[in-house]
């Protein structure tokens, strides 16, 4: 039900914004963006930060970092996912306020997991793996001032380890 969500959010999105065309100054050549997030997608709530820098008026680069820890009475599990990211804004869009843009994120992400003493003998330990992924996505910043935006991102992960669909919200500041 979750990941129905926010597919359906995601492309109401997407709809709302598809009848108007013109320009918009939400995204351009040499903006700088930065988005503390949260995941909306798993058992563990995942929590990161994104950077994006606009190369031209429609490309933007950048990467992410993302954590997920969670943990029972006899385990922990730790995830770290690292990724480039390359998207494209629909800036012939002339809606005020919103920055509509979809593209992939190319990562590698770390999974390590610990047994806690008291689960049995012989028993306690760590392991862990690790592998490189690609995940298309569609997302939408809304401003409500010049600089801080709420930004929504549905990603499908279609290679690697850790493929589904997943969404991640977050509050973008602009930097420049």
């Amino acid at each position: 039900m979750k990941r129905f969500s926010v597919i359906a959010v995601a492309l109401l999105i997407l709809g709302l914004a598809s009848s108007a065309f013109a320009g918009t100054k939400e995204f351009g050549q040499g903006s700088f963006f930065i988005t503390p997030q949260v995941g909306l997608n798993s058992y563990a709530v995942p929590f990161g930060v994104s950077m994006e820098y606009g190369v031209t008026r429609n490309i933007g680069v950048g990467g992410t970092a993302m954590f997920w820890l969670w943990s029972d009475r006899y385990w922990s599990n730790t995830v770290i996912s690292l990724s480039a990211d390359a998207a494209y804004h629909f800036t012939q869009l002339d809606v005020d306020k919103l920055d509509l843009f979809a593209g992939a994120s190319l990562g590698f992400s770390i999974y390590s997991w610990s047994w806690k003493s008291g689960y049995g003998a012989g028993i306690d330990g760590s392991s862990g793996s690790s592998g490189l992924w690609l995940s298309p996505f569609v997302a939408g910043r809304y401003f409500f001032t010049p600089k801080i935006a709420l930004c929504l991102k549905t990603y499908f992960s279609i290679v690697g380890s850790w493929t589904g669909v997943g969404g991640i919200l977050g509050v973008t500041i602009r930097l420049k």
